[in-house]
């Protein structure tokens, strides 16, 4: 079976990489914020737990196999409740991991955002270009017909649709490290009915340790979603280079829980536990995961919300045609992107180190790059078009895939 991108949820992390080296939180003010947090954390409910722990077993191969309602109802219950903005929740030291929760309320319906988010002719990372680099199921193991239109199965839902496979996943370079991972999750997906309202739950699990994390760069402001892969493995970060570093577990609970039925507003509600370092010791704390899933949340509902983001036939549409691409062309706008990119951050401190510098210049790099990494550069490219932020390469005029008809241009 062809392998098919899906929306995951990748979490910018290892922020704590820094606490071990002399400069760690450069500014005083980073590190006041970061204890600031650190007070306002609460515990989930403890009896929120036991459904949270249920969600993971049946994500994990081998230990569930059917959705228990009855220990599900108190995480609902959970996510739809008031609170404090000021809260910030974590889970107890039972899971074994540092972990955070992060909710954010959606101007969107159920319906509309399977079409564009779990969609499996629509590239996941398009919807999270601040926090995955590259997304793609490797297998469908169940539910292979309800995966190809989930949204469809809303009419006339009575059982739960379960949907399983494996995904390989590769985020974005961190903000503080520059590092990045690869990885792959055993997933599942789950559709069904709640006191009358359509729920959806995204669930992941990373199967292995991660691949050694690579050195990467954030080129200018975070938001702009341009970003440097050098391929090679470290830590960008003074005294940092020589660090094998890995993302060692990673589970997530994504909810989506309708506001109010029948109308387009959905509360999207990420469960997050991770353990990432280096020597099998875990960097990471709750405050770190926190800020990553706030990086991820900015981005997301400014996307799937903006006035400008075109419908799910739109995107399939843009997606059929970058998918057509020969790797020879596509190796060629990715040429024009870096080029680009050289220019605009010539004089950006991100680029000031002789070895970011020849990462950057370094075009040689993109002959390594497979097919995947190359869409990549093209999917991103159109999404700022679409969306009117400053791109580097004009990829809706160079391919038409505003028009409906593929221009495969080699100007």
């Amino acid at each position: 079976m062809k392998a098919k991108p899906f929306v995951a949820l990748t979490l910018s992390v290892l922020v704590g990489l820094l606490a071990l080296s002399g400069a760690a939180f450069a500014r005083d003010e980073e590190n006041r914020n970061l204890h600031g947090q650190e007070n306002r954390e609460k515990n989930i409910p403890e009896d929120v737990n036991p459904g949270l722990n249920h969600l993971l077993d049946l994500v994990t191969p081998g230990k569930a196999e059917s959705l228990d309602m009855q220990a599900v109802k108190p995480v609902l219950d959970f996510v739809a409740s008031d609170k404090s903005p000021d809260d910030i929740f974590v889970a107890d030291n039972s899971f074994g991991a540092p972990s955070a929760y992060i909710e954010v309320d959606l101007n969107q319906s159920l319906e509309d955002l399977l079409q564009i988010s779990y969609n499996p002719d629509i590239p996941a990372y398009l919807l999270t270009p601040s926090s995955m680099r590259l997304g793609y199921w490797k297998t469908v193991s169940q539910g292979k017909e309800s995966y190809a239109n989930l949204w469809e199965r809303l009419s006339g839902l009575t059982d739960p649709i379960l949907v399983r496979g494996v995904e390989t996943v590769e985020n974005t370079p961190d903000i503080h490290t520059g590092a990045y991972y690869k990885y792959d999750l055993d997933r599942l997906l789950i559709l069904f009915k709640y006191q009358g309202r359509n729920v959806f739950l995204s669930l992941s699990r990373q199967k292995d340790r991660s691949d050694v994390g690579k050195k990467g760069i954030v080129l200018g402001d975070d938001k702009d979603w341009n970003y440097l892969y050098s391929g090679e493995k470290g830590i960008n970060k003074f005294g940092l280079g020589w660090v094998d570093s890995y993302m060692y577990e990673s589970s997530s609970i994504i909810v989506y829980y309708e506001s109010e039925p029948g109308k387009p507003r959905l509360r999207c509600a990420v469960f997050k536990w991770l353990k990432a370092g280096w020597k099998n010791i875990n960097m990471v704390k709750s405050h770190h995961i926190y800020n990553g899933m706030q990086r991820w949340a900015k981005d997301y509902k400014t996307i799937v919300e903006h006035p400008n983001f075109p419908g799910s036939a739109s995107l399939v549409n843009a997606w059929t045609q970058i998918e057509a691409i020969d790797v020879e062309e596509l190796k060629r706008v990715n040429h024009l992107y870096y080029q680009s990119l050289q220019k605009r951050y010539a004089d950006d401190d991100a680029v000031s180190s002789r070895w970011a510098a020849g990462v950057l210049e370094d075009e040689s790099r993109i002959d390594q790059c497979n097919v995947h990494e190359l869409r990549s550069v093209v999917v991103i490219e159109y999404l700022k078009s679409v969306l009117g932020k400053p791109y580097e390469v004009d990829v809706l005029s160079r391919y038409g895939l505003d028009s409906g008809k593929i221009k495969l241009s080699r100007n």
